[in-house]
């Protein structure tokens, strides 16, 4: 987005790539008013959603930035949605957002597919859906435009003497044949997070050391390679410590609204919340360990909860649910048998034979759902709370519980910097030439209010930052209002 966009502004643009080709990890992409949610009638209020942002957040971000993103996102993705038309590239809204009445998602989330793909999604088999789409089509019309890239090439240093003054240049490449690129306009650090460096992740995100798993394609290249050259020249991170990581239960089973019980088979949570609460309280949980446990019935309860618009969201609902298309059994029960052959589920006809799946004491695990079914019963949940809507009988063979695994996805904390979009130093002065896309304003937490909303700052601050690098100004970028 960087790229293109400085190319657009008439600056001639050289695109500096670590690893061999183009790269790309799931396809969820906020955006508030795009032209796509006006034509399937979706209205929300997206000052509602800033709002409710900083309260997640207790006002720990840079809210110029927020509101910057909101009134801007719309308008970056017509543009990246005019140019995947060009290019057979298809867009759609993700339906399985959560709808609960107390923790509430938007529906403002976008996703690519090419023309031909079907959207049954079963868990692994997605062909054709996502970022793994849309990136190559961006190559292709920044190749157009006479965007150069050099991949296996990697940024090394920035040039700026003595720390002092604007950058003017990068030095590239590998030991015996490195190379200067110089810069006349301006250069765009967009080169994801640091969830692989785990020095960094030690200084700056203790917590997300207690994460199961990591997804990021290719693996292990978000090294924070340009937040530690920009450090090296002057720049500075962010000030909100510690820095939000994004996790989710995405490496284990899914885990819908169901019972939710730790290594010691008991309850210790209302399950009405969203997957990064989830990991969250799994992680402090003994061994962190935790299992979502329902019967036969589950298929058929989660479709009416999903669809009746009382739950839903990540690893609850579909990843890949169109607008429109309803909750697919079929794909479920597909994922779930992928699930049960990997060892992600377990399956019993028996309580006690799940227990010892599970590894989890038997006579725990029977006292736990004997009390849940009690609550199922009366209708109210006087332990934790959780609505009586979502409260469901396991009582009937067979019975399953799923581990509940969490990933890290990526750092959503990063470089300092402010609506400009320079990198800023310690005392909050902008480094001449030298702008950030995709780092974040921070707010302690990851809120999934918005899913998508890491891919969306990358494409958003992407777009702007190279109209700024290139010397142009946002404001040929529509402002939504708000």
């Amino acid at each position: 987005a960087a790229a293109i966009s400085a190319r657009e502004e008439g600056a001639d643009v050289i695109m500096v790539e670590k690893t061999r080709a183009w790269s790309a990890r799931g396809g969820h992409i906020t955006a508030f008013g795009s032209k796509l949610q006006k034509s399937l009638g979706i209205k929300v209020d997206y000052a509602e959603i800033v709002r409710r942002m900083i309260a997640w957040g207790q006002g720990r971000m840079d809210e110029r930035l927020l509101w910057m993103f909101a009134r801007k996102s719309g308008a970056c993705m017509d543009w990246v949605i005019d140019m995947c038309a060009k290019n057979d590239v298809k867009v759609t809204m993700w339906e399985g957002y959560y709808k609960g009445p107390t923790y509430t998602e938007f529906p403002v989330t976008h996703f690519f597919y090419n023309k031909d793909v079907s959207l049954d999604y079963t868990y692994g088999n997605s062909m054709g859906i996502g970022n793994v789409v849309l990136v190559p089509a961006m190559q292709k019309e920044a190749e157009k435009a006479g965007v150069k890239i050099l991949f296996r090439t990697p940024a090394v240093r920035f040039i700026r003497p003595g720390n002092k003054g604007d950058v003017e240049g990068v030095i590239v490449g590998k030991p015996g044949e490195y190379k200067k690129i110089l810069a006349r306009k301006g250069i765009v650090i967009a080169s994801g997070c640091y969830a692989s460096n785990e020095e960094m992740r030690k200084r700056w995100s203790p917590y997300s050391l207690h994460a199961d798993a990591q997804i990021y394609f290719p693996f292990k290249t978000n090294t924070g390679d340009c937040h530690i050259m920009a450090m090296r020249v002057g720049g500075a991170m962010q000030k909100l410590e510690d820095h939000a990581a994004t996790v989710h239960l995405e490496a284990g089973a899914a885990s819908y609204g169901f019972l939710h019980v730790n290594a010691l088979g008991e309850r210790f949570k209302n399950e009405d919340v969203n997957t990064q609460s989830k990991s969250c309280t799994k992680e402090l949980q003994p061994q962190g360990i935790a299992w979502t446990v329902y019967d036969a019935d589950w298929v058929d309860e989660v479709k009416a909860q999903v669809d009746g618009g009382l739950g839903g969201g990540l690893f609850y609902g579909q990843m890949w649910q169109p607008w429109g298309a309803g909750f697919n059994k079929d794909v479920e029960l597909a994922t779930q048998a992928q699930h049960i052959k990997d060892g992600k589920v377990v399956v019993a006809q028996t309580i006690e034979e799940l227990a010892q799946k599970m590894n989890v004491p038997a006579e725990n695990l029977r006292r736990t759902i004997d009390r849940y079914n009690e609550l199922v019963k009366k209708g109210h949940d006087d332990d934790f709370g959780k609505r009586k809507e979502l409260l469901t009988p396991i009582v009937k063979a067979p019975f399953y519980a799923g581990r509940l695994t969490s990933s890290l996805l990526a750092m959503s904390g990063g470089l300092h910097t402010d609506p400009s979009l320079h990198v800023l130093d310690a005392e909050d002065k902008p480094i001449g030439k030298l702008f950030v896309a995709g780092d974040y304003f921070g707010s302690g937490d990851y809120p999934t209010l918005c899913p998508g909303m890491n891919h969306g700052r990358a494409l958003t601050f992407g777009r702007l930052a190279g109209i700024l690098a290139a010397g142009g100004s946002i404001d040929k970028v529509p402002d939504l209002a708000l």
